[in-house]
């Protein structure tokens, strides 16, 4: 007889997802693994349904009052019917609320999951994880995520409560993934059981990022910087990097792919910097859009605060590019100095605008860069290596064979 498929149960995403989680999700479901995926918005593109995935609706608390009395009495009676046991461990967990209305969203968010089957329960975010703390205790193994700012910077922000919650979702959990080794020890900061952790770094398929087969000449060495308009990425450090490079002679264009809140910030620098024929926003982009960016420029970098990893560097790799990158978190478990290209110190625009300098004036040393990024994806960040990774983790955390 077969052995049934493991079914996994994704809460805390996001529609759409962010595009290395719906890769993961895609990967896990073509491995054989039935992957439901929490939703409050229903999935409406094809991909997520010819993977073979499924939704799970939750209700997000917005509407008319009316209508969300409606939804909740619903919601209440079918968790009634389906789990009065699960009804009473949310119930005593909401009481631990302060005001009703806050009561009522923590409800309307445990509610869905009553009487839920499933054989692992899997956070990709640990602010997830907090938020749906009661799940831990339903009696299904649970394995949670710690990527980047949600360990290193969202804790250090008071308003968030994270920093409270982390240590919890730790004790409970049965296993922790951590995207980085660097990750895991800012996480044992907030008493994560190095016996539960395991490292996986994230993987990218090296069949769809690839280098162009010939990289168009260009008088202007061009520039690309893919990630969130977010401070933590450190943006106007590139922008600073570019009117030095400029002021040296050194004909250089910027673009900058991703969407954010810092984006009226950047603005603002480009302006003071006299850089609006040199600096290009392209918004947010399709994975399309973005691997064509990578192939049609000459250098990738990021000059980031902090990160976990960097899915983004390891995308440029796969399509040629040498990189130059800051010295935060993870970065040195994907890229090594001087190798596929060039780490420099946080907040140091000078040493940033002269390691893209070097790379300017030798033509021959970013295709040998190019080259070992390459190859260092083809080795170690693929999404085949990375998915059978996962698998073999989570068939672990069902079997609650950690340790």
């Amino acid at each position: 007889m077969a052995e049934r498929p493991l079914r996994l149960l994704v809460v805390g995403a996001s529609w759409p997802p962010q595009t290395f989680l719906g890769r993961l999700m895609r990967g896990l479901s073509a491995a054989g693994v039935e992957v439901t995926v929490a939703f409050s918005r229903a999935p409406d593109q094809d991909w997520f349904f010819n993977a073979g995935l499924r939704a799970f609706r939750t209700r997000d608390w917005s509407g008319p009052v009316l209508l969300r009395v409606v939804r909740f009495t619903w919601l209440f009676l079918r968790a009634l019917l389906k789990s009065p046991r699960d009804l009473r461990l949310f119930l005593r967990r909401s009481r631990a609320d302060r005001g009703l209305r806050a009561r009522l969203r923590t409800l309307n968010r445990l509610l869905p999951f009553a009487g839920v089957s499933c054989d692992v329960l899997y956070f990709p975010w640990n602010s997830a994880a907090i938020d749906h703390l009661p799940l831990f205790d339903l009696g299904i193994p649970v394995l949670v995520s710690c990527r980047g700012s949600q360990v290193n910077v969202a804790p250090y922000d008071p308003k968030r409560g994270v920093a409270r919650g982390l240590p919890a979702t730790f004790e409970k959990a049965t296993a922790v993934h951590c995207i980085s080794g660097a990750i895991e020890r800012e996480a044992q900061r907030f008493r994560l059981d190095p016996t539960k952790a395991r490292v996986i770094h994230p993987g990218i398929d090296p069949e769809f990022f690839v280098p162009p087969e010939t990289r168009e000449p260009s008088p202007v060495l061009r520039l690309v910087e893919v990630g969130s308009l977010v401070w933590v990425k450190g943006a106007t450090y590139a922008l600073q990097a570019v009117r030095k490079l400029l002021d040296r002679g050194i004909p250089v264009a910027l673009s900058l792919v991703g969407e954010g809140p810092a984006r009226q910030r950047i603005l603002y620098t480009i302006d003071d910097l006299d850089l609006w024929d040199h600096v290009t926003l392209l918004g947010a982009l399709s994975p399309v859009a973005v691997r064509d960016r990578l192939q049609q420029s000459d250098i990738f970098v990021l000059p980031s605060l902090s990160e976990g990893f960097c899915n983004a560097a390891v995308e440029a790799m796969a399509c040629g590019l040498p990189v130059v990158m800051t010295n935060c978190g993870g970065v040195r478990e994907g890229v090594t100095d001087g190798v596929e290209g060039f780490i420099v110190p946080v907040r140091d625009p000078d040493a940033m605008a002269a390691a893209i300098e070097k790379l300017a004036k030798d033509a021959a040393l970013r295709e040998r860069m190019a080259r070992a990024g390459r190859a260092r994806v083809l080795r170690q960040f693929t999404l085949t290596s990375h998915v059978h990774d996962f698998v073999t983790l989570l068939e672990k955390v069902r079997d609650c064979r950690i340790a």
